[in-house]
């Protein structure tokens, strides 16, 4: 999220030490803008239920 927009800042949850951890050092990961578009293409293809952690999603 912070390759896209300098404004959009992710706010993760966590209840654990270590992931919060891993958390902060995702600042200092530098993505191209291949790269997102790339990881755009595929999440766009990609069944959400996959990305959220295999729920299934309903429709209402």
């Amino acid at each position: 999220m912070l390759a896209k927009k300098p404004y959009i800042v992710p706010i993760p949850g966590t209840r654990k030490v270590n992931r919060l951890e891993e958390n902060m050092e995702s600042v200092d990961i530098k993505l191209t803008q291949d790269e997102v578009k790339f990881i755009d293409e595929m999440l766009a293809h990609m069944p959400m239920s996959q990305v959220f952690g295999g729920s299934k999603i309903q429709k209402k």
